[in-house]
């Protein structure tokens, strides 16, 4: 049955994009963040940023989150079925010594779509492939919703059990990847990109790290997004071990890199075309390729392509910029080599790169009988005046050549909690940073970064600093024919 099988697909699965995430026309809005306050009088700004930090203020401090969960199920009756389903996570949520925060999806955000009442429930079978398709809490709230037996144990069948066994490991990560191993309130969590939950990649990507959320900041109304589609209803929660924050959607492990670009053909699909058309796919990706045999092995044995990497990617607008000659060249057979190489210096390899946190992963070194593998690993923090400017300089996947990467935190002043995080590549502004992947993250760009060349006039002179891609002519065919 598909039911002995569907335990090695869950790194997969969870992988998978949900149908109620995040709509185009909200990726247009993402990174404007404080930009509107130049409209804005200071003190109206002010006012927001106190809202924000007010909002929905609610909690009783002397129960644990997960007490609290408890004691509200008009709101919270899903997720404390689910929960208790799953099993685990409540000796985290009612532990007395812990302060963590919590993002708790309430009932509206957990109550199934019209058309998941008109499956057959008692098709098993259609349940697992519908669990697979859309791994959410939605899905398993639905799935307990049509199938109230399977919160006993009492039952002695088989197979029943296995389907148990997988649906709690499903709810057991997912649950993780709403919970932060420290206490946010909302004004902290708008101060920075991203945070580290409790769920750690434990299928060879990511470096081994616990996978991030991105906070978008919305300023009309005052507003919290996390990963750009779950929005903070009620902030702020506080409870004797932490805090809790609403959410109108449930959260997922998103998918990897070349994925979530795929999902987006209106703003990536050039990118995406490239890339497949020059066979690198597997730098971005991050498959499942065994044969069900067994579960996943956590040193990513079972899966292909990269388990960790960023990636720079250009927009559709990126490559509409380019002379429309230059087009044709680098999409046809004569310009694949170009394009592979274009493709390389916008990648950098073992690396996760974010607005606020830098992880590199060194390879494997043997020294006689031992094998050391060394990690760079560097959190950049904000000093007193709660902003930094930090400037790196890194490999890509393009030999002999680095990228030069400007990140700025910066306080908008006298706004209490305001801040601005910037990301420059070679002296380009990012469009949008710190989209988080199941195999790192991505950040987009709106124009193709020129890669380093030689190029000299008739008297000798270096002038490849001056070129552009206007005269890729002159430079870019003998660069790619280099070896």
């Amino acid at each position: 049955m598909l039911l002995t099988h569907i335990l090695p697909l869950l790194p997969f699965a969870l992988a998978a994009p949900t149908k109620s995430e995040l709509t185009v026309s909200q990726w247009t809005a993402i990174q404007s963040g404080f930009e509107k306050l130049t409209d804005w009088s200071f003190s109206t700004a002010q006012d927001v940023v106190h809202e924000l930090s007010e909002i929905g203020t609610n909690g009783n401090e002397e129960l644990t989150i997960w007490q609290q969960l408890k004691a509200d199920p008009h709101s919270f009756s899903r997720l404390t079925k689910l929960i208790e389903f799953e099993g685990k996570a409540i000796k985290y949520l009612d532990d007395k010594d812990l302060q963590i925060t919590f993002f708790a999806p309430n009932n509206d955000a957990l109550e199934p779509p019209h058309d998941h009442h008109h499956h057959n429930h008692d098709h098993h079978d259609l349940w697992v492939a519908n669990l697979i398709e859309n791994p959410s809490l939605t899905t398993l709230s639905s799935l307990l919703d049509a199938e109230p037996n399977l919160t006993g144990d009492d039952d002695d069948d088989e197979d029943k059990q296995r389907r148990k066994e997988v649906f709690r490991y499903i709810a057991g990560k997912v649950l993780q990847y709403h919970g932060l191993p420290k206490a946010y309130t909302a004004k902290e969590l708008a101060e920075n990109v991203t945070f580290a939950t409790a769920l750690k990649a434990d299928d060879g990507s990511y470096g081994g790290l616990h996978r991030r959320i991105r906070i978008d900041k919305q300023l009309i109304p005052p507003a919290l997004k996390i990963n750009f589609y779950a929005k903070v209803l009620t902030s702020d929660g506080k409870a004797r071990n932490g805090i809790v924050h609403t959410l109108d959607h449930p959260l997922l492990p998103p998918p990897s890199i070349f994925t979530t670009a795929y999902l987006f053909p209106d703003f990536y699909s050039t990118a995406t075309t490239a890339i497949q058309g020059t066979h690198g796919r597997h730098y971005l990706d991050w498959q499942y390729t065994s044969n069900f045999s067994h579960p996943p092995k956590k040193d990513g044995s079972d899966f292909k392509g990269t388990g960790l990497a960023t990636f720079f990617l250009p927009d559709n607008k990126a490559f509409l910029e380019l002379p429309l000659k230059l087009k044709f060249f680098l999409f046809s057979p004569f310009g694949e080599n170009a394009l592979k190489k274009v493709l390389a210096y916008h990648y950098l390899p073992n690396t996760l790169l974010l607005s606020e946190f830098l992880y590199v992963a060194k390879e494997k070194k043997e020294s006689w009988d031992l094998v050391d593998e060394i990690a760079q690993m560097e959190e950049f923090k904000s000093t007193e005046d709660n902003g930094f400017h930090k400037e790196i300089i890194i490999a890509p996947a393009l030999p002999n050549s680095t990228l030069k990467i400007e990140i700025d935190k910066t306080k908008v002043f006298p706004i209490d909690g305001a801040v601005k995080t910037t990301i420059k590549v070679n002296g380009q502004y990012v469009t949008v940073i710190d989209v988080p992947a199941a195999n790192g993250a991505f950040h987009v760009i709106s124009k193709i970064l020129v890669p380093p060349h030689k190029h000299h006039d008739h008297h000798g002179v270096d002038i490849s600093s001056m070129d552009s891609w206007t005269n890729w002519e002159q430079w870019l065919p003998a660069w790619a024919a280099e070896a």
